[in-house]
């Protein structure tokens, strides 16, 4: 049977075999997007409206000659503070995704700009300093403050597995209650035969504990209950089948 150590040393060997690449946009709350080995620009969407000063650039007539670098007044959400953010593509200040709230000719120091939210900036990639790995939950850590180093963490995603998996046995059964002419092989190259009313009375026992297996005492850390004798072979060919995917599939 599984135990709750094994658990976590499996899931947290499996995250830290996921380290970040060198470069990355810092997006805020252990979230980083663009990764990547070289340094560049990519495009992030602000989710929210952002008032922004626009810097140090100038136009003339109405084409600005530069990227527009920006200073956030208001910090964007999910964005890290004091990283560099770039308007993205967007020459004209006038155009439909910039509301100019203050603009001087030459544009000499800052301008007052709104950004809509969902406007897309080009966001220059950071070095990332510190050693950082992929959890199962998306975001990126260091390796102390990695999840998988929770009991309560790895209990919760265990658990999930477990019922999933559970469900899927269920269903594994479904075609053996709902056709009644259905037959089996009883092991590997043996002759397809009908189920025996014992073996449907067997079957029926078995579906009830896998639903009642999250309240089995120590769930998720639990057996399985045993496949029923006259659908053994079947069923386990299915659990077999399924294990593989995960894995890869069946050339992996």
């Amino acid at each position: 049977m599984t135990t709750l150590a094994e658990i976590k040393q499996q899931y947290l060997t499996k995250a830290l075999s996921k380290p970040v690449a060198k470069y990355g946009v810092k997006m805020g709350n252990g979230r980083i997007t663009s990764l990547s080995d070289a340094q560049g620009f990519w495009v992030e969407p602000c989710s929210i409206e952002l008032i922004a000063l626009v810097d140090k650039k100038y136009l003339k007539g109405d084409t600005i000659k530069e990227e527009i670098p920006i200073e956030p007044l208001n910090r964007p959400e999910g964005f890290q503070y004091g990283y560099d953010l770039y308007t993205f593509t967007t020459p004209d200040l006038k155009a439909d995704n910039l509301k100019v709230e203050v603009l001087e000719k030459p544009l000499i120091g800052k301008a007052k700009v709104k950004f809509k939210a969902g406007q897309q900036f080009a966001v220059k990639s950071q070095l990332i300093t510190d050693e950082l790995y992929q959890s199962a939950d998306g975001k990126y850590y260091t390796q102390a403050d990695l999840p998988e180093n929770s009991d309560e963490f790895c209990k919760e995603r265990y658990s999930n597995e477990i019922k999933a998996e559970r469900n899927a046995r269920i269903s594994d059964t479904d075609d053996y209650v709902k056709l009644p002419d259905i037959t089996v092989a009883r092991s590997a190259g043996a002759k397809r035969s009908a189920l025996e009313d014992a073996d449907r009375t067997a079957l029926e026992t078995y579906r009830q504990a896998l639903r009642n297996l999250p309240e089995v005492e120590g769930f998720p850390f639990v057996q399985w209950p045993e496949f029923p004798s006259a659908l053994a072979y079947e069923l386990q060919q299915k659990v077999d089948a399924r294990q593989s995917m995960r894995q890869g599939g069946f050339n992996a």
